[in-house]
């Protein structure tokens, strides 16, 4: 534990960790300027000021990178690609280029390969995935009757609740406003792209 601040040093701590939340580096003591309304050099009094009474660590030559002492260090955050929008309601044709990345917790991961997809349409909104979510799809071709899945027909993509029937896949929507849409399990047009396995939604 560092030495007491004063409620203005407080203010700035704050500041500091709530901008690394959001940004994943630090702020440069222009920022903290801006932020505050104060000459830039007073910024770098308060870094100054923070590290010697122990409440930050800054590393030499990388000013945006801050450390907190006694703190674990954070887990570097895993490269999500984004392979583009797949609808929840009707299939559309699957995009399978990268649109953007996510950098995310590993430990919302979990094994294997996982990618991201951002949901279009209202079809899954009783499973909590709402139009411009990112479902995270972890890599498989099979799954178990009820996962929610990347389903892929006719080279178009869909996420859908997975079932199994008499010989047909049934993919069902959590919305009663779809119906269901029925494949024959062995049908060549038809392939599981993955399984979901958590939702991100941007704020």
């Amino acid at each position: 534990m560092g030495n007491p601040l004063t409620l203005p040093q407080q203010q700035v701590l704050t500041f500091v960790r709530e901008f690394m939340a959001r940004h994943r580096f630090a702020p440069t003591a222009k920022e903290i300027a801006d932020r505050f309304g104060i000459a830039e050099k007073n910024g770098f009094y308060y870094l100054g000021v923070l590290e010697r009474k122990g409440h930050i660590r800054r590393v030499k030559h990388r000013p945006r990178r801050i450390e907190f002492p006694g703190e674990p260090l954070p887990r570097s955050p895993v490269r999500v690609p984004v392979l583009g929008r797949v609808p929840a309601g009707n299939p559309l044709e699957a995009v399978e280029d990268i649109e953007e990345e996510l950098f995310l917790d590993p430990s919302l991961l979990g094994e294997g390969v996982v990618f991201s997809l951002r949901v279009k349409g209202d079809s899954m909104v009783d499973a909590h995935i709402c139009d411009g979510d990112y479902v995270l799809v972890r890599a498989q071709q099979d799954s178990e009757a009820g996962e929610i899945v990347v389903a892929v027909i006719d080279g178009e993509a869909t996420v859908k609740r997975f079932r199994r029937q008499r010989g047909k896949v049934r993919l069902d929507a959590a919305n009663p406003a779809y119906p269901p849409i029925v494949v024959p399990a062995d049908s060549p047009s038809f392939r599981i792209a993955g399984k979901v396995i958590g939702v991100y939604r941007k704020v």
